[in-house]
């Protein structure tokens, strides 16, 4: 059983609990400066919850311990994204006020560059067209990977960033969900993933006309990113789901096919990396090609 040290607890302790709710495809309604888990009427205020039917709160452990059966240490190993990578998020609501403010980009991306390239295993030319699309930049006060989602006059509408040196990663406040980090193309092929990671690992392994196709991260596994997208684009009508092989994926895999044949999409596919993730397999092809 792993030991964890205050500092640890204190972090799992003050974890977003709507990123939470929002990866797992738990629908929140925002309610002034909290939202509302709609299932069980609980309130939520970043790291801290209450329900007035049960007349008891607390904070994110307490939270995981309570709501998803788990002891105190599987709480705080789900909350430290040990066991599944939370892409934490504030999803715009009605109600929603903030404005998205992007971090200043540093005057070199060379260490978002080398982070993807040679840690992730992330192709050189595909690393290299999302730069020089404006879609991917280094920021200059901690080096994040910085993924750009643009609207249709190509403003920035959604920012989700990722370290390049641990596991943190974090959709910025204001973030519009429908503008998540996305690539349009001709065809009538998208291909939906959870982290933009995941579509350029899988870009990676499948790089044989990927310009003509159309991707985009959901940065959670809510739909709402699809489903904007097929709304701008009526070209769209085959649909490729390429969401993490654990169970949050398969069960969101699951829930989106059967919410977009309700809306008369008929050719969903699903496709399954073989180990955890895209990068996963991305990575372990590698390795293999260097043996």
């Amino acid at each position: 059983m792993p030991h964890y040290t205050d500092s640890q607890i204190y972090a799992a302790n003050h974890a977003d609990l709507a990123a939470l709710l929002f990866s797992r495809g738990e629908e929140l309604k925002q309610r002034g400066n909290q939202m509302l888990w709609v299932k069980n009427q609980v309130w939520i205020n970043d790291c801290r919850w209450y329900s007035h039917y049960e007349a008891k709160g607390g904070y994110a452990v307490k939270f995981v311990m309570q709501y998803f059966g788990m002891s105190f240490q599987d709480a705080i190993k789900e909350l430290l994204n040990e066991s599944q990578p939370i892409c934490k998020s504030i999803i715009d609501q009605p109600g929603n006020s903030k404005s998205l403010i992007m971090p200043n980009r540093n005057i070199s991306t060379k260490l978002v560059y080398d982070y993807l390239v040679k840690t992730r295993c992330i192709d050189p030319e595909v690393v290299s067209y999302f730069i020089h699309a404006n879609l991917l930049y280094e920021d200059d006060k901690f080096h994040n990977c910085i993924f750009v989602g643009l609207d249709e006059k190509n403003t920035p509408r959604h920012c989700h960033r990722r370290s390049t040196l641990g596991s943190y990663k974090q959709t910025v406040a204001g973030s519009q969900a429908e503008y998540s980090f996305h690539h349009d193309g001709e065809s009538d092929r998208i291909y939906v993933f959870e982290a933009p990671i995941d579509m350029l690992a899988y870009i990676s392994l499948h790089k044989n006309d990927w310009q003509n196709h159309s991707y985009v991260a959901l940065c959670s596994v809510s739909e709402r990113a699809l489903l904007y997208r097929l709304k701008v684009n009526f070209s769209l009508k085959n649909i490729v789901l390429c969401l993490d092989s654990d169970k949050a994926g398969r069960d969101a895999s699951m829930r989106i096919t059967q919410q977009l044949n309700s809306l008369g999409y008929s050719n969903v596919q699903i496709q399954i990396p073989q180990n955890k993730d895209w990068d996963e397999d991305l990575k372990k092809e590698q390795m293999l090609c260097l043996q």
